[in-house]
């Protein structure tokens, strides 16, 4: 486990034999179709990390989701989240396999991948929000971990489902990732999640950042939104931040399309695809297209 970036294996719930150690190859081969560059340089492809950050799974669920969470880099600093996931498909014999992004970049992200049915187009970059009366970050890299750590834990957050109903989201006090290398301003940086409690679902993410501007060196923070539930972040018991479902903040992107969440094939646990998943007005989730009948 090195330094700059820490890979949480959370317990995978009596997945059904070893359906994790199945799909990662999978999760891999699907994260690694994408190319990502920002604008400002659409020929240097971004780095993808192809060890997850993030392993979780959802046994709640009927379907048993499960799934993986990558890290694409900009100059060593995040750029883009990607959850690669699967559930049993209702119809098929084998696993729909989602696509579950958001953009981390400042920077408007170009993205692209060969022989899709189903795109994400990010229109713009991640803003940051200054951290008020959170002191100035320290000298050393060592002081600031503790630092970061403490202001992340100054933020709650919470989820309503299509009822009303209020659950609230525990965040992991370790951060995913971290970042203390000072590159284009950023002096620091690390990532959090708040998970789910009915598995180990990351459903927000928070960014925490030290940040030299205007000769001053401050902390700011992104909240990124992971679900298609309606979502709220308070810092010290203020609502800072919220994602609520509207005609354009919708269950598959919000109204940047910096956030996006699509079904995009079906296979088998031994990769085999079974059917492309094609994204309609009509059916929001996707409708299954069987190889053979392309």
């Amino acid at each position: 486990m090195s330094f700059l970036s820490l890979v949480l294996v959370l317990p995978a719930a009596d997945l059904d034999d070893g359906l994790a150690k199945k799909m990662l190859p999978i999760y891999v081969k699907e994260a690694s179709e994408y190319s990502l560059a920002i604008e400002a340089a659409p020929k240097q492809k971004l780095e993808l990390k192809k060890e997850p950050i993030l392993e979780w799974t959802n046994p709640s669920r009927s379907t048993l989701q499960q799934g993986v969470i990558f890290l694409w880099l900009h100059d060593g600093r995040p750029a883009a989240l990607g959850c690669i996931f699967s559930q049993q498909d209702p119809k098929l014999p084998g696993r729909r396999v989602v696509h579950e992004f958001h953009a981390l970049d400042r920077e408007k992200l170009l993205v692209s991948r060969p022989n899709v049915l189903n795109e994400w187009k990010p229109q713009t970059g991640l803003e940051r929000k200054e951290i008020p009366d959170a002191g100035t970050p320290a000298t050393s890299p060592g002081e600031r971990l503790v630092q970061t750590r403490k202001l992340a834990q100054e933020f709650t957050a919470y989820e309503t489902d299509s009822e009303g109903k209020r659950c609230d989201l525990r965040l992991i006090p370790a951060p995913r990732f971290r970042y203390p290398v000072a590159k284009n301003g950023v002096v620091d940086g690390a990532l959090f999640t708040f998970l789910s409690t009915e598995g180990t679902d990351p459903e927000v993410w928070l960014l925490v950042e030290a940040r030299e501007k205007y000769g001053k060196i401050r902390w700011e923070y992104a909240c990124c939104r992971f679900s298609n539930r309606d979502l709220y972040v308070q810092r010290r018991g203020k609502e800072v931040w919220s994602s609520v479902r509207s005609k354009t903040d919708t269950v598959l992107h919000d109204a940047q399309h910096l956030y996006r969440l699509f079904a995009d094939k079906v296979v088998t646990l031994e990769g085999k695809v079974l059917a492309r998943v094609r994204e309609t007005p009509e059916v929001w989730w996707g409708e299954a297209v069987p190889v053979d009948e392309k």
